[in-house]
């Protein structure tokens, strides 16, 4: 090495001065063989590079840019430009020098920029492979930041440790450093050592649900940064609270132990009718409701004497958060029909003098439970809602909400793409599903349609035309069908049954497969990133 000496100065007081002069570094021989392949690797990682910095984002892009900056450092090392700048440091007790090389340091930064990305890509996907879910913002930060360390700790033992010793870099940076950096970085170090408290506390995890204070906002946890936790609100919005902010609030994880929630509401029943039978009938619906939960069992209390009712109290568990609206819903809705079968009443709180016509009123009543009779009939010949799949108050039930509907030959039922929110049993008449390029299905009274979109929760899959007689239709809404399916599991086994049956007949669906193995998902997991990282 050819270099000029770095001129040392030191002060009067003893303390430490830095003083930087380059030089040029001559750069050794290489055999013609190796330095062909290590052209071809630089000119591999600069395709690939360009590549992913291009096209991808996140640790896939750091990957990019990590190859990108070690090429540039190894074409200017490798074409004889290398530089090296001496540090000369004047300690109290004596004088060092630290020789950097420029372009090699480069090198050697985007190789470790490059690995430590990489790394990241390959626990990523790992966790998604074997758990389902990516690492929380928090892990992945932690993770970045202890391999840095590791990184820059070999670079330097390798490079610099014989010229500097380590341990005096650490005293004399690091105690000017905690100085600084606690002053100016107080509220953010509270927020970091806070995200530490609640990961290291196992307060919750990502896709947790959470109630942020008794009564408060509701939510899914969506991640964890250093300084921050984001909750996706049940109302879409997206909550961002600081971690230290977070730590002195009651949190309530929703799903641990278990997400299993105890849920209680109040219902007025008229003083006229006996408490025993008021309790029998809704201890009935609650029992024979799939949605509440066996164990631990439902109970109904008489809780207090009102000015115009009997009050009541519902206490039944639900299996998760997530479902409790539609859960108390159908539990509502049942009870209310419940009653009213039973000829209990509700009563209003307030004195309400109305003058009906009693006569037309009673043939108006009539006229109502014959409708619903004949419908009830009507949905019993199909053989989806005989006595096998639901008992004749279900079918009353399903009957009560369904709306009978005339179609015209050739007018369509519904269209492909369009909002799925009813199922259709065929009273009279033929249709046709019409799928693009596939043979059309038929379909005859008494048979229904509709159901793969209301299982899915999906838009229409086919257009669903009348045939030339014309056809007469009940529309079951979803929300009188779905209740029915979570009471009766045998129902909706059979029903999707079939809808996966059709759904493969029509071609929207191949044959089932079967659930990957360990090994399997490896596998793919291998050969996905093996082909993210080809450079074409």
């Amino acid at each position: 090495m050819v270099a000029k000496k770095p001129k040392m100065r030191q002060n009067a007081n003893m303390e430490s001065v830095v003083q930087v002069q380059p030089v040029v570094e001559s750069i050794p021989q290489i055999h013609p063989v190796v330095t062909t392949i290590i052209w071809l690797i630089a000119i591999y990682a600069t395709v690939l590079g360009v590549k992913l910095f291009a096209k991808t984002k996140g640790d896939s892009r750091g990957l990019g840019l990590g190859l990108l900056i070690a090429v540039v450092g190894w074409a200017g090392n490798a074409a004889g430009w290398e530089y090296v700048i001496s540090v000369v440091i004047h300690n109290p007790d004596e004088i060092s020098t630290l020789n950097v090389p420029i372009l090699r340091t480069i090198m050697e930064f985007g190789l470790l920029m490059a690995m430590v990305s990489f790394a990241l890509v390959v626990l990523s996907n790992m966790c998604i492979t074997l758990q389902g879910g990516d690492l929380i913002r928090l892990q992945k930060a932690l993770l970045r930041f202890g391999l840095w360390v590791l990184g820059i700790f070999i670079m330097y033992q390798v490079h610099f440790a014989g010229q500097y010793s380590i341990k005096t870099l650490v005293i004399g940076v690091g105690g000017a450093l905690v100085f600084v950096v606690g002053l100016g970085l107080q509220r953010t170090l509270t927020n970091l050592f806070s995200g530490f408290d609640l990961q290291a506390d196992h307060v919750f995890q990502k896709g947790d649900m959470v109630q942020i204070g008794v009564g408060g906002l509701e939510g899914v946890v969506w991640d964890t940064s250093l300084r921050s936790t984001r909750i996706h609100t049940l109302d879409g919005q997206m909550l961002i609270v600081a971690n230290g902010e977070l730590l002195t609030k009651e949190v309530l994880n929703l799903d641990h132990p278990t997400p299993a929630l105890r849920v209680r509401r109040n219902v007025g029943i008229s003083y006229t009718t006996p408490p025993m039978r008021a309790k029998d009938v809704m201890l009935q619906v609650l029992r024979q409701n799939s949605a509440v939960l066996k164990s631990p069992a439902p109970v109904v209390l008489l809780t207090s004497y009102g000015d115009s009712s009997i009050n009541y109290e519902l206490r039944f568990w639900v299996a998760d958060r997530r479902v409790l609206d539609e859960n108390v819903d159908s539990v509502l809705s049942l009870i209310w029909y419940a009653l009213r079968e039973s000829e209990i009443e509700i009563p209003f709180p307030l004195r309400t003098i109305r003058m009906v016509d009693m006569k037309a009123d009673a043939q108006h009543v009539a006229n109502v439970e014959e409708t619903v009779l004949r419908m009830e009939q009507i949905v019993a010949k199909c053989p989806l809602f005989d006595e096998s799949y639901m008992s004749s108050s279900e079918r009353r039930e399903l009957a009560r909400d369904a709306q009978e509907i005339e179609l015209a030959a050739g007018e369509l039922a519904f269209r492909q793409g369009e909002e799925s929110d009813h199922m259709y049993l065929i009273i009279r008449g033929s249709v046709s599903v019409l799928v693009k390029g596939k043979d059309p299905i038929h379909l005859h009274a008494p048979h229904w349609f509709g159901e793969m979109a209301l299982l899915l929760n999906q838009p229409r899959s086919a257009d669903v035309m009348v045939g030339e007689s014309g056809a007469s239709l009940l529309r079951f809404s979803k929300s009188s069908v779905l209740p029915v399916l979570k009471r009766r599991p045998e129902f909706e086994k059979e029903l999707r049954q079939i809808s996966e049956e059709r759904r493969i007949v029509s071609g929207l669906r191949d044959e089932a497969k079967p659930n990957r193995t360990l090994k399997e998902r490896l596998v793919r997991l291998s050969n996905r990133i093996v082909w993210s990282l080809k450079p074409w």
